[in-house]
């Protein structure tokens, strides 16, 4: 195995020749990028796994649709194709990859359909979770340690899992994130009552735990802050108002628990990587392009 640090001013790392360790995983990494910054994955005999911890990008394929990835997004990246992409505006950005060979962990796990479930380009959003998972095999990977080979193992099968459960069941991944009570109980509140400003101390004090306790678990299990988390189930409603109704964006923003049109605006596009307005407008251009049946002139 050999770490490789980044030789740029950015930091990062890509770890390779595993081997020994591990055959099926042919590398992973962390890399921070600037604004802007275009890239290109030249077709491979591997699958791909790339998850967005900070940023905003958009990536296409051979023959395939642009996807839009933004924080808590993982993409799915199968062989045999090449890929582009570009960063947005953001400052930071920051991603989290690993690349693997299927094969080895189909044969572990026949029941999961791997081939199936991965076979073409796949993303999801708001899987703020994974951070921990792809954390993981990376201290498995890079820490010399007793039985090292079967904690890599297990923690690529865990990741694998978890991104195809993200994949295929996103909406049930996030309900269903937490297994301490207490989390269980602050997701419901923070989904059904978030227009309401929860400070960390109200929300402990409603779910029976210490402020301290509160943020640990959930950042451990969710993935996310309570601020941010919070943040991003207010965006979830906004995205819904903007698409199916005509309220204005100021209404918008104050329905969605947002004291001012300019925070509203700000954290929508820390979300999405476009602000309210043109997410409606691109709602709009989609309508009206429709091709429609005009009356003959009379």
């Amino acid at each position: 195995m050999q770490i490789v640090r980044a030789t740029g001013p950015l930091p990062g790392f890509r770890v390779v020749e595993f081997d020994p360790v591990l055959p099926e995983l042919v590398d992973l990494g962390e890399r921070r990028e600037e604004a802007n910054y275009r890239f290109r994955i030249g077709a491979h005999a591997y699958w791909v796994l790339c998850y967005v911890v900070e940023g905003t990008s958009r990536i296409s394929s051979e023959g395939r649709t642009e996807a839009l990835l933004k924080s808590g997004s993982i993409v799915c990246l199968p062989p045999n194709v090449s890929y582009w992409g570009q960063h947005g505006l953001e400052p930071k950005h920051h991603l989290l990859w690993v690349s693997f060979q299927l094969n080895r962990i189909e044969s572990r796990h026949p029941d999961w359909r791997l081939s199936q479930a991965l076979q073409r380009v796949h993303c999801a959003h708001d899987l703020g979770h994974l951070e921990h998972h792809f954390r993981q095999l990376i201290r498995e990977a890079t820490t010399p340690s007793i039985h090292q080979a079967s904690g890599v193992r297990l923690a690529l099968d865990s990741l694998v899992l978890e991104v195809v459960r993200g994949l295929t069941e996103p909406r049930k991944i996030l309900s269903l994130v937490s297994a301490h009570p207490a989390i269980s109980k602050a997701l419901t509140i923070l989904e059904t009552k978030f227009r309401r400003n929860w400070s960390v101390d109200e929300l402990a004090e409603a779910v029976g735990l210490s402020r301290s306790r509160l943020a640990e678990l959930f950042n451990l299990e969710v993935g996310y802050s309570v601020h941010k988390f919070l943040n991003k189930v207010r965006v979830r409603h906004a995205e819904k108002l903007l698409g199916h109704s005509e309220l204005a964006v100021g209404e918008i923003a104050s329905e969605c628990g947002f004291a001012t049109i300019q925070h509203f605006s700000r954290v929508f596009k820390e979300v999405n990587g476009q602000s309210p307005v043109i997410f409606r407008r691109r709602r709009d251009y989609r309508a009206f392009g429709q091709p429609r049946l005009l009356s003959p002139a009379v």
